[in-house]
């Protein structure tokens, strides 16, 4: 019953080894680390102490089979062990990954080394050369993250076998991949399975006390000192280990913009396109063009602000001090004031500019889908983010629903825009005058703004011109 089963199950794993670039993975910390089965067949004879029926009858099979070549369960020296045993490979495969999860993209690993064997073919296409001649690292990686990473791995075993200790520290590799299909950059967050892997003491275990894990936090505080105290070179492994790649694009890009959001200069024009990267590789669609516009106000009036505007799609044609732009910026927020709900213009036509004017020159550039999603808070709109692609149908509700989880993030940058402004009235005021009566300060916050806008005049040539503008309001 069982041989009828194994015999209809198609393999798709490939089985080479495969090895990262010398160079880089030459400068880790060595661990003595060797392949075998034998720990995967402990871990099978222990499940069977709880597991009955087919999947029972499943697991005694594997276990006679292994046991049937015994070369596989001593440490494998010999890359032709693992090719004579191919079709057992991809049975042991079987058991780990469901055989219809195509989409699992899964490797065995030599324990704690960068070297693959027996890969599903979606980490092929993801993780390996296009001659299927070396594991590829992230080409953005630093080799100390890669330290860090692969050094807090193999601690996190050790600390957790011999001391009873569980990091707080989570180590993962991050790997960004460019999606063929899309030209979109993905990002993947490897997991590593250690269950398979044996782990052994070669020396004497130095007291805890004098190394650098931290008793209150369970970190790490330094590395370094931590491999002095307890090198690596106490220990050896046997087994394999299981990495999984799983898509974190969509939590990755919003890790950024958190990122970005908790620094000084947030709403720095270098911030506002740095959010747009990360909206890109959310929506994870090639050849679109993403636009923020944060919302100023002076005395509730909404402001043409050219550091606003210029990293919109729309508001980039805009200037100050041009009427045109003022009175096309005047119409454009009355349009989004009338309707303020994220909206797809999947199909782009010269009928439809009747209708929204100031699509006008993003369709004489060429752009035939538009997607246009106002943010807003209990005061109004606070900033309005746009995406625009020259293929007609590409933005659809499908793409808004993707943008949802970053919304109170872009939000938020809006308000650190917003906010920036209006600190920067103030202290132009606070600079200029001193105490401001409150029934014509609205009048300071109007002439500030004019003020700023002058700037291409000398800096003496502006300040007299502030305070001739306003010398029945100057204060004493």
């Amino acid at each position: 019953m069982i041989e009828e089963i194994i015999s209809t199950t198609t393999p798709y794993a490939n089985l080479k080894i495969l090895s990262a670039d010398k160079e880089i993975t030459n400068k880790l910390p060595v661990l003595e680390s060797h392949i075998s089965f034998l720990p995967f067949i402990n871990f099978l004879k222990e499940k069977l102490e709880t597991t009955s029926g087919i999947r029972a009858d499943f697991y005694r099979y594997l276990i006679q089979k292994f046991e049937s070549e015994p070369v596989l369960l001593q440490r494998v020296t010999d890359a032709e062990a693992l090719f004579n045993n191919e079709e057992l490979l991809d049975l042991l495969s079987t058991v780990i990954f469901p055989v219809v999860s195509e989409k699992n993209n899964f490797t065995l690993a030599t324990p704690y080394q960068f070297n693959i064997f027996s890969y599903s073919d979606s980490f092929r296409k993801l993780f390996v050369d296009k001659d299927e001649k070396n594991l590829v690292l992230p080409g953005e990686i630093s080799g100390e993250y890669l330290k860090h990473v692969h050094c807090s791995m193999i601690y996190d075993h050790v600390l957790e076998k011999y001391y009873g200790i569980k990091l707080n520290d989570s180590p993962e590799l991050i790997y960004p991949v460019l999606d063929e299909q899309t030209g979109m950059k993905k990002f993947y967050r490897m997991r590593y399975d250690r269950r398979f892997i044996n782990l052994k003491l070669k020396g004497e275990l130095p007291p805890i006390k004098d190394c650098a894990v931290c008793l209150n936090t369970f970190r790490i505080l330094d590395l370094e000192h931590q491999l002095i105290k307890m090198p690596l070179d106490l220990f050896e492994v046997e087994g394999f280990a299981v990495w999984v790649a799983e898509d974190v694009t969509t939590s990755h890009s919003l890790e950024q913009m958190k990122k970005i959001l908790l620094r000084e200069d947030a709403c720095s024009t270098n911030s506002i396109q740095e959010l747009k990267e990360a909206v890109l590789a959310l929506v994870g669609l090639n050849g679109l063009q993403v636009g923020l516009m944060p919302f100023v106000k002076i005395n509730d009036s909404f402001l043409l602000n050219e550091d606003c505007t210029g990293t919109s799609l729309v508001g980039k044609y805009w200037y100050e001090n041009d009427d045109v732009s003022a009175s096309a910026f005047k119409k454009f927020v009355e349009f989004q004031q009338q309707m303020p709900q994220a909206v797809p213009v999947s199909t782009l036509s010269e009928p439809m500019l009747d209708f929204a004017a100031f699509l006008r020159p993003l369709y004489n550039e060429g752009i035939r889908s538009y997607l246009a999603y106002p943010m807003q808070n209990n005061e109004g709109i606070l900033g309005y983010l746009e995406l625009a692609s020259p293929v007609a149908g590409q933005l659809t509700q499908e793409i808004i629903s993707r943008l949802e989880p970053a919304i109170p993030l872009l939000s938020l940058a809006m308000m650190k825009a917003k906010d920036a402004f209006d600190t920067r009235i103030d202290k132009l005021v606070k600079e200029k005058f001193t105490a401001l009566q409150p029934s014509v300060e609205w009048k300071f916050s109007e002439v500030a703004w004019d003020y700023l806008k002058k700037d291409n005049a000398g800096a003496e040539t502006k300040k007299n011109n502030f305070r001739q503008r306003i010398p029945a309001l100057r204060c004493p």
